[in-house]
């Protein structure tokens, strides 16, 4: 019999072990992902073991593994594993003490060791606190000892690993823990569950190995058969893969068409009852424990040692726990790939009825996924639809959402193979898969199957849409949430869910108005939601439902906010809290503190807003979900510290949580307020960047007017800013001509505000003052009283003073420079010199640079005297003013207007000209603006 050989030392990975090392002194600092890729045989899981066997005493090393059983596989099987070792190797209290709550929320869903999990009803924030507590598992260990998590053939990665995975590659920070990944990369296609961690540019290193050279291969089969001189044909052969090196030596003569060719002939040379236990370990879910390997054979405990001692010597096999595991996952391809059809569901067929017959063979949490793959493959499809509903469950169970779905979706396909005693019918069944799509991002499926249950294209009599109001009312729901989140208007599905319900109080009623009152708020339907929200609040209390009253309430608390009665709001909002505690709805709790500080925010209370976004925050964190739910509450605190004039916070709060790559719509908002702030400092090129990645995903939203006119505002103000009027008329039209302010005074006003300062008299500019936009709380009031100011100078005090109360310091400082303005119109000129030196300190304190400009622009123009930075030379003998004319005549303004901006006459502003062309030598106005481009004067 021919062993299996293996180098005794690893040949040709010089370059690849010493970016291992690279990677490992780098966790010093940072926690790093690494993944190994190479085709297989060319020895990726060789390469890590060598490494990791050099670490020694210096790290915990935990290796997990995936398997080759597609949608059948067990959720997270690679974690599990790894995760298992880790708490074998600290002791379970140990564990438990590193994250919140023992683990019993989350990772007891995973890990039985952990205790009894808490059955916790917020099952949306089950998966989010799953993957933090593996987070603070990991960054926990690493303070007692550098940690290496192993995850081998990421090729066969379920769903649930890939995401766990990215979440990883995303969020590690802390030093002391190197996850090690190896993979196929000609298996990876672009819907691969590896795919997002492959393509992430940042925290993830990618290793590319390749075949051996000629002189390398040589080395090996010195290694392998020393004195042998077959070295240069066993290199044209194997092409450098080390697999094939190794078959091809072990072969001697012997052809073969590939190397699956060689390594099945070297499985044809064992004796019969080791072939016997190859072919079945081929078939078992790997690691496959030694009972149900020796019942599958069917040969006493004697004849299986007998049989297993030359598979083990020869590392065709290794021991992995209580169990067996190919020592070469190519080997074991080739062995279930040359299998007969009948061979293979008898295995199969023999593994079900052993697991079934005694569950402790596998790990618990295996027991049903694997039943499923083997009764489907046996052809039993009674026994597979009753696996796949019990698979479902335990998926769900672990928050394996997208496992969840593909096994409901097996069920229903299965539904004429069903067994009568499944307990449930098919309209449960296709709830719970459509839940499932909901819950693991598979909107399109989940979509799909919502509308072909509702249009009962089945013809089954137990469908709900054939009967069953409520549960065609929930499907509605269901659906709309879908269909919100992949661009549709989820008012219609809402509104006939509402309809479909009877008049009389029911959870299910409540549920769905509840829903349809934050849609109909969203979309500024403030009266229909309010009607909505009410019905829902009465029905939560008649029935006892504490997250009915929860959402209903959260609602009218916005809308006492919106029509500016804030005391009733916030006790509206506190009452939402304790609801949404007592329902035990994490998630509905930080709904609420969110609602709550954009609320708060819009009434122009930018210090409670800031406080109640940062408690928001606090309470994530104890959840265990300051990485993941925290981030919607980063937008809140960073627009309250923009607000206040806190640019540097307020960045570091965008920073932070743009590195945690939160939801596209939670980046969106955080982009709007970064490039606010950018463009208020005169980072011109960032914001614009900014702007343009957020607009493209805030015009995508069907959330309502808000989610487009936070855009519009932004790039307003950018053309403001700039000086851009066509610009600013441009998206004003669009504006007007698009949307209804009406519905949105938050951005209306401001808008408005841009339009008066910017426009002059006509059309556009009498449209955007015949707007009838209400002003509620102090933040609209003081836009408006600075819109009226703009025409009557008298009321340049008390927007001021409506400033200030607000407490925004930038609009203190743009109010106090048009008040300036228009002083220096009026030849008020104590005023002006009043306003100009608050504003211009206001804007220097706040790094506000192009703000600050302008303060000083005008105090030149109008001769009042503060301390401008600049050192301006004077080039030709120009005196200061034929300096600031100059810079008119170069910006290409007229006589008219050069008088108008330095408050003199048309004619004054002529002499000037005439003397600047006449110390420069010059004839024409172009050639003066040429000479100061040369001299690079000017901005």
């Amino acid at each position: 019999m021919i062993s299996r050989l293996m180098s005794p030392t690893l040949v040709g990975r010089d370059r690849e072990r010493s970016a291992l090392l690279a990677a490992w002194d780098d966790t010093r600092s940072a926690a790093g992902v690494v993944l190994v890729g190479g085709e297989a045989g060319l020895g990726k899981t060789r390469l890590v073991r060598d490494f990791t066997s050099g670490l020694g005493a210096s790290a915990r090393v935990i290796e997990g593994g995936c398997t080759d059983l597609g949608p059948d596989g067990l959720p997270f099987g690679a974690f599990v594993t790894a995760l298992r070792r880790l708490i074998r190797a600290l002791g379970g209290p140990a564990i438990a003490a590193m994250v919140p709550g023992g683990g019993r929320r989350g990772l007891a869903r995973l890990l039985p060791e952990l205790g009894a999990d808490d059955a916790d009803p917020d099952r949306e924030l089950g998966r989010a606190r799953l993957f933090e507590e593996v987070l603070l598992l990991l960054e926990g260990s690493a303070e007692r000892q550098p940690v290496v998590l192993v995850l081998e053939d990421l090729h066969w990665a379920d769903r649930s690993t890939g995401d766990l995975l990215d979440f990883l590659a995303r969020n590690l920070s802390r030093p002391g823990v190197l996850v090690l990944g190896t993979f196929r990369p000609d298996e990876i296609d672009a819907a691969h569950p590896l795919r997002p961690v492959l393509t992430r540019t940042e925290g993830v290193r990618q290793l590319a190995l390749t075949g051996l050279t000629r002189d390398e291969v040589a080395e090996q089969v010195a290694a392998l058969q020393p004195g042998s001189a077959a070295a240069d044909r066993i290199f044209q052969r194997s092409e450098g893969n080390p697999l094939f090196v190794e078959a091809l030596v072990a072969g001697g003569d012997e052809t073969a068409g590939s190397l699956r060719d060689l390594l099945l002939a070297d499985v044809e040379r064992l004796p019969e009852p080791s072939r016997r236990i190859v072919r079945a370990a081929a078939v078992a879910a790997a690691p496959v424990h030694h009972r149900l390997l020796a019942g599958l054979v069917e040969l006493d405990d004697l004849a299986v040692e007998a049989a297993l001692r030359p598979l083990l010597r020869g590392r065709w096999l290794e021991v992995v726990d209580d169990g067996y595991a190919f020592r070469r996952d190519l080997i074991r391809e080739a062995v279930q790939d040359a299998l007969l059809p009948s061979e293979r569901a008898r295995l199969n067929r023999r593994c079900a009825e052993a697991v079934s017959a005694d569950p402790r063979l596998v790990a618990g949490e295996r027991a049903q996924a694997e039943l499923a793959r083997y009764w489907f493959a046996a052809g039993e499809l009674g026994r597979a639809a009753a696996a796949a509903w019990q698979a479902a469950d335990s998926a769900r169970h672990a928050f394996a959402y997208a496992e969840e779905y593909r096994m409901r979706d097996r069920l229903l396909q299965l539904w004429d193979h069903r067994p009568d005693s499944l307990p449930a019918d098919r309209s449960e069944v296709q709830r719970l898969a459509i839940e499932a799509a909901l819950n693991a991002g598979e909107l399109a499926a989940g979509f799909d199957l919502a509308t072909a249950a509702l249009a009962d294209d089945t013809g089954q009599a137990d469908t709900a849409a054939q009967g069953d109001d409520e549960c065609a009312a929930h499907l509605l729901l269901l659906r709309a949430e879908l269909g919100d989140r992949t661009g549709r208007d989820q008012l219609p599905d809402l509104l006939a869910a509402r309809d479909r319900l009877p008049a009389t109080p029911s959870i299910a009623r409540g549920r769905v108005l509840a829903a349809l009152a934050t849609a109909q708020r969203h979309r500024r339907r403030l009266t229909a939601a309010s009607e909505s929200a009410t019905e829902a609040l009465t029905i939560g209390e008649a029935t006892g439902e504490p997250a009915v009253q929860a959402a209903a309430l959260t609602t009218l608390a916005a809308l006492a906010a919106l029509a500016g009665e804030l005391p009733k709001a916030v006790e509206l909002f506190d009452r939402a809290g304790r609801a949404a505690e007592a329902a035990r709805a994490d998630d509905l709790r930080l709904l609420v503190t969110v609602t709550e500080s954009d609320a708060l925010e819009a009434a122009g209370e930018h210090e409670r807003a800031e406080q109640v976004a940062r408690d928001g925050i606090t309470v994530a964190r104890e959840l265990g979900l300051a990485r993941t739910r925290g981030t919607l509450l980063a937008p809140n605190l960073a627009e309250s510290l923009l607000s206040l004039g806190r640019y540097p916070e307020s960045t570091e709060v965008y920073r932070e949580a743009m590195a945690l790559n939160p939801p596209p719509l939670y980046q969106a908002y955080l982009q709007v307020i970064q490039a606010t702030v950018e463009l208020r400092r005169g980072e011109f090129e960032a914001a614009e960047s900014g702007a343009r990645q957020a607009r493209a995903t805030l015009h995508e939203q069907t959330r309502g007017v808000e989610s487009c006119l936070e855009p519009d505002l932004l790039d307003c103000r950018l053309a403001e800013v700039r000086g851009e009027v066509p610009a600013v008329e441009l998206i004003l039209r669009h504006v007007l001509d698009d949307h209804d302010l009406r519905e949105s005074p938050r951005y209306g006003w401001p808008l408005i505000l841009i339009g008066v300062r910017a426009l002059a008299d006509g059309p556009l500019l009498q449209r955007l003052r015949s707007v009838p936009l209400p002003s509620v709380g102090r933040l609209q009031t003081a836009h408006r009283l600075s819109v009226e100011a703009e025409t009557d100078p008298d009321g340049w005090p008390a927007a001021i003073e409506a400033w200030r109360q607000v407490g925004q310091p930038y609009a203190l400082a743009e109010t106090l420079l048009r008040a300036a303005g228009s002083a220096l119109t009026r030849q008020d000129r104590p005023a002006a010199t009043g306003s100009l030196t608050e504003a211009a300190a206001i804007a220097g304190e706040l790094g506000a640079t192009p703000l600050r400009e302008r303060a000083l622009g005008l105090s030149r123009r109008g001769r009042l005297g503060l301390d401008d930075d600049r050192k301006r030379a004077s080039p030709a003998g120009l005196t200061p003013r034929e300096l600031e004319v100059l810079e008119l005549v170069a910006a290409g303004h007229s006589n008219r207007q050069i008088g108008e901006r330095l408050f003199i006459s048309t004619k004054t502003a002529g002499v000037h000209v005439s003397n600047i062309l006449g110390k420069l030598a010059v004839t024409t106005r172009l050639e003066a603006a040429a000479w100061a481009h040369r001299l690079g004067l000017f901005d």
